[in-house]
């Protein structure tokens, strides 16, 4: 585990790392045996779009290969809030609609752009599939802090890069089964092969995972809602020649879920975990069904020209979403339609011993959202809204990225990228006129466009073999546009661009037991765009003032002996608005802290890897602690400070055999993952998480 740290366990650190790493009390010491099997391997990173170790990164890197990621039962990537530090990551009621939290920098009340942007083998993925099921992946990075630079858009907090295992030479092929509490299952499959030895290669992945929730609907009688069923497979095939300094290779997946979600408990009577449906709404509405299919299909080809390296990578998505739930009067139906491609060249510098490294890319991006919004108010036999929509935004880009060695120790980098942005609109439909109970029409078209020039700076200085210190000068932001979710004529204007800027300082240390890496930071982002409006449904998205956040944060792994590894992690942050624009909703959010964004957060865990005549084990236990957050900016709606516990055991019974046990949130403690006010009338309601759960794999590898 590689990231960053906490000012109080600094002390402890350096002395840790300096009786362990210092040559010079190394040689003090006289004969040290060093034990290979105790140290911990240098890790090799490729979120700066080209490789380099994770010690000479001038920046808050975590990496996670796929034994972790198996161990903690990560089999999506909302999964991945349980483990990477630093990170939050929950539902908004749908499985649509993440919200990830990093540093302070939110998406909680901007759902189709999400605070980190995922990308799955240079392929960044739309903010309505960033919720999808990982299949055969071989490691993950998170990089934090803004990212525009290299990345572009909407990469404010940072960016996961997902890599999934290629095929080769070596015939690969795995089975797991599993069951887990509230009848829960996941059955998933893969194999890899040669076609045509030395040249040709392929493989084919499948899974069903279906993790029912532990809601009630008192209005169908119904349990075990608020869960997700889905059903994912990848195809790949890789054209790579033996001796050839070059390669292609062609991927395609989709993934198919369904869910009973967008419902939601009483604020303030989450233990009931009973879903709120308005007394007299009728029984035939007072189901929640949630359907999504997304396609994937990607082409790369890569040519090894010794010192650089010439990347193409070309991309296409298409997904089809429909959801239907009632909430106070209303029974509301939303289907949309997207579809998105991309295409990015990047040459890139590579070998060791060079006086500079540098990184040039061409990029587009465009993405196109279709949808209807109705809303009806079935008790009174009417319709309160009824809007149909399309959105299309359009991305080109040219960056480079330039290091300089300037000694053994120094390094110095700058970047830059030049971007425009394009954004188009056009909505029309009928509202009710809650005075006159007439059907009143209105729509608007309308289009924006603008350029944006980013820049990076950094500098990283290695004092001795173990510690290396850095800063960095980042930025990223999000494209002006318009409402995905038009409701009134308001969101025919266009809303600005919202840009961060990013200063770090840290240190990375890498003794011969002990890794990890200590950062204090601070983001300021200037015009937030932020939803507006009294009603839930109603609302525009526009920019809403300043925000900042500043904090400290550390990651440490720990290598205690030849079977046990010690992990922590925390941060220290605080993100408020510096200013804010008055609206009906928050008269006096000048300095309120930013929704979505605890103020402290601490993660324990504990992994052994024991042998015996009965096969390996490997147990881990993990607590994790959040401090009380807001979730809305008026900061009247707050999730106090909880702890969580997730235990597993792992037993190989053979090479080719493992039985897993877990349980995640062991203490079963109930907690809010999403809050929001229904108004005076109705109250406020929240998303709880679910509560503990049991469950068990067996997997079989070849």
């Amino acid at each position: 585990m590689h990231g960053v740290a906490y000012p109080l366990l600094r002390t402890a650190v350096a002395a840790a790392c300096a009786a362990w790493g210092s040559p010079v009390l190394a040689q003090e010491a006289g004969a040290v045996i060093v034990d290979e099997r105790t140290r911990l391997a240098p890790v090799i990173v490729t979120a700066n779009k080209r490789e380099q170790t994770l010690e000479s990164v001038n920046g808050s890197v975590v990496v996670l290969e796929q034994s972790e990621l198996d161990d903690a039962q990560v089999r999506s990537t909302q999964d991945l809030g349980r483990i990477l530090p630093g990170v939050q990551m929950a539902g908004s009621g749908s499985l649509h609609y993440p919200l990830i939290s990093v540093r302070g920098v939110t998406s909680a009340q901007d759902f189709y752009n999400p605070a980190l942007t995922l990308y799955v083998d240079g392929v960044p993925q739309m903010p309505i599939l960033v919720n999808q099921s990982l299949v055969e992946v071989e490691r993950v990075e998170l990089l934090k802090g803004p990212q525009g630079t290299l990345y572009g858009k909407s990469a404010e907090g940072g960016v996961i890069n997902v890599t999934t295992r290629q095929p080769d030479n070596t015939v690969r092929a795995r089975l797991r089964t599993g069951w887990s509490s509230r009848d829960g299952n996941v059955l998933e499959g893969t194999l890899a092969l040669p076609l045509v030895k030395e040249m040709l290669y392929a493989s084919v992945a499948l899974r069903h995972d279906n993790a029912p929730g532990d809601l009630h609907n008192p209005a169908t009688g119904a349990s075990r809602q608020g869960g997700v069923r889905s059903s994912s497979g990848m195809v790949k095939l890789r054209l790579a020649p033996s001796g050839a300094g070059w390669q292609a290779s062609l991927a395609a997946g989709r993934e198919c879920a369904r869910s009973s979600q967008d419902a939601y408990v009483a604020f303030n009577d989450i233990g009931s975990r009973k879903i709120y449906v308005q007394s007299g709404m009728p029984k035939s509405l007072a189901d929640f069904s949630q359907r999504r299919c997304g396609d994937s299909q990607s082409l790369a080809a890569v040519y090894d020209m010794g010192p650089w390296k010439l990347s193409a990578l070309a991309g296409w998505q298409q997904a089809e979403t429909d959801r239907s739930y009632v909430f106070g009067p209303y029974y509301t139906a939303q289907p949309e339609n997207w579809r998105q491609d991309m295409q990015e060249i990047r040459l890139a510098s590579q070998g060791p011993g060079r006086a500079w490294d540098g990184l040039f890319g061409l990029y587009r991006q465009a993405t196109g959202q279709s949808r209807r919004y109705r809303n009806d108010l079935p008790l009174f036999g009417v319709n309160a809204i009824d809007t149909r929509s399309h959105n299309e935004t359009e991305s080109v880009a040219a960056y480079g990225d330039l290091t300089w060695h300037a000694t053994d120790a120094l390094d110095l980098s700058g970047g830059m990228r030049w971007s425009r942005d394009r954004a188009r609109t056009a909505f029309g439909g009928t509202a009710l006129d809650f005075a006159t109970f007439a059907q009143q029409p209105f729509g608007g078209t309308n289009s924006t466009g603008e350029g944006s020039v980013l820049g990076r700076l950094s500098a990283g200085y290695r004092l001795d073999p173990v510690w290396r210190l850095y800063s960095s000068l980042t930025q990223g932001y999000k494209p002006g546009g318009y409402n995905l979710a038009p409701s009134s004529v308001a969101d025919a204007r266009a809303f600005s661009r919202e840009r961060a800027t990013s200063v770090e300082v840290g240190t990375r240390f890498n003794a011969q037991h002990v890794q990890g890496s200590i950062a204090a930071y601070r983001i300021d982002i200037k015009d937030a765009q932020l939803y507006q409006g009294d009603s839930v449904g109603y609302q525009s998205l526009r920019n809403v003032g300043d925000s900042r956040s500043t904090g400290v944060e550390f990651d440490l792994a720990w290598s205690l002996s030849r079977q046990w590894t010690l992990n922590a992690s925390g941060f220290i942050n605080r993100a408020r608005f510096t200013r804010y624009v008055a609206s009906s909703a928050c008269s006096a959010c000048g300095s309120n802290d930013v929704p979505f964004a605890p103020r402290h957060g601490l993660r324990l865990g504990l992994q052994g890897d024991l042998s015996s005549p009965v096969g390996n084990w490997r147990p881990q236990l993990n607590a994790r602690y959040l401090g009380a957050q807001y979730f809305d900016t008026a900061n009247t709606l707050r999730q106090a400070a909880y702890t969580l516990v997730d235990a597993a055991l792992a037993w190989q019974v053979r090479p080719d055999t493992e039985l897993a046990f877990y349980v995640h949130n062991l203490t079963d403690r109930a907690y809010r993952t999403y809050a929001f006010s229904g108004g005076p009338q109705l109250g406020n309601f929240a998303q709880v998480a679910s509560g503990r759960t049991l469950g068990v794999t067996l997997s079989y590898a070849y």
